[in-house]
């Protein structure tokens, strides 16, 4: 019985010194997390319904349309570079 008692003792020694030492960590102040803020992705289609979606089409058309004219532009310059 007295080994038991000495068993239990030391698992509660033990159990106490992991908390004490824990605590410091526990202390520390919270990291600070921005606000949250959702986002809802669509797609624009033919079939969208929102008011602003052919205007937005024709925005990103034309920014389409720019990007494949200066890639082009780059590919021309490379070529010209090479020979």
């Amino acid at each position: 019985m007295n080994r038991n008692i000495i068993i239990s003792t030391g698992f509660h020694l033990i159990i106490i010194m992991i908390a004490t030492l824990s605590l410091p960590f526990l202390l520390k102040a919270p990291i600070d997390l921005p606000p949250i803020i959702s986002v809802e992705l669509i797609q624009i289609t033919d079939k969208t319904s929102i008011p602003f979606a052919p205007k937005a089409k024709k925005i990103i058309e034309k920014i389409r349309k720019d990007l494949t004219k200066l890639q082009k532009s780059k590919k021309r310059s490379i070529k010209a570079k090479k020979s």
